[in-house]
């Protein structure tokens, strides 16, 4: 059977639902790639009241919608037109470094390899948050390579082969949609931690939540997950 021939070498995937606020900043750090091959900017919305899309399509991305209501609906409906060989997850509320596409894609030269994250750091972090992302960094490298998917969705990537071959995002899940996806990918080949790819993540839930209550809640998530195959089905936004 021949491989599919993919029109350009990656698609970055953001779901968005009013996020006028942060997806400029977003997008504009996408614009600032240091990445040599061809990409596309993909926004899955969610029927977005605000500016979003303007937003978006200002900055050169396609926009399509999506009508399940979660992120994991958007990132569903902007992968159905991906034409990259490596699609590229990260949050409309996450900005890149500038070498971040081309240390994720990298990491695909080994084509043992089916799915990668980046490092994530905080932006505008204090102490306490850096020191909580070196730890999440550490559960990242630790847990994947030892078959327990621990994944973030604010900074993944997979080959599109075997995203399509596990059949993708679960549109319907609320939450740890990202976990389902990764222990799935499992089984299509190797993870890898791009260490050098860095994506700088809102802290706004974090600090709107208290760090107490958002650790109890993704830590319950995790377990509920991987033991039960259950997650929480409510997740209000924060913006």
């Amino acid at each position: 059977m021949m491989r599919k021939r993919h029109e350009i070498d990656a698609s970055i995937i953001i779901p968005a639902y009013n996020e006028e606020r942060y997806i400029g900043a977003c997008l504009a750090s996408i614009k600032r790639q240091k990445f040599q091959g061809k990409y596309e900017v993909i926004i899955g919305d969610g029927n977005s009241k605000d500016n979003t899309r303007k937003i978006a399509r200002d900055y050169g991305a396609k926009v399509v919608l999506e009508n399940y209501g979660t992120p994991s609906g958007g990132r569903h409906a902007a992968t159905k037109v991906a034409r990259g060989g490596i699609l590229v997850f990260i949050s409309a509320d996450v900005e890149i470094a500038p070498n971040y596409l081309k240390e994720i894609c990298s990491v695909f030269e080994n084509r043992k390899v089916a799915w990668a994250m980046g490092k994530i750091a905080p932006s505008q972090g204090n102490f306490m948050e850096r020191a909580g992302a070196d730890v999440l960094n550490a559960i990242t490298m630790t847990f994947n390579p030892l078959g327990i998917a621990y994944v973030n969705a604010d900074t993944l990537a997979a080959r599109a082969d075997s995203y399509n071959r596990v059949g993708g995002f679960n549109p319907k899940l609320v939450t740890s949609e990202d976990t389902d996806l990764g222990k799935r990918l499992m089984w299509c080949g190797k993870f890898a931690f791009a260490s050098k790819a860095i994506a700088f993540l809102s802290m706004r839930r974090v600090r709107k939540w208290g760090y107490l209550r958002f650790v109890i809640f993704h830590t319950m998530n995790f377990f509920k997950t991987h033991l039960f195959s259950s997650a929480a089905e409510r997740y209000d936004p924060v913006r």
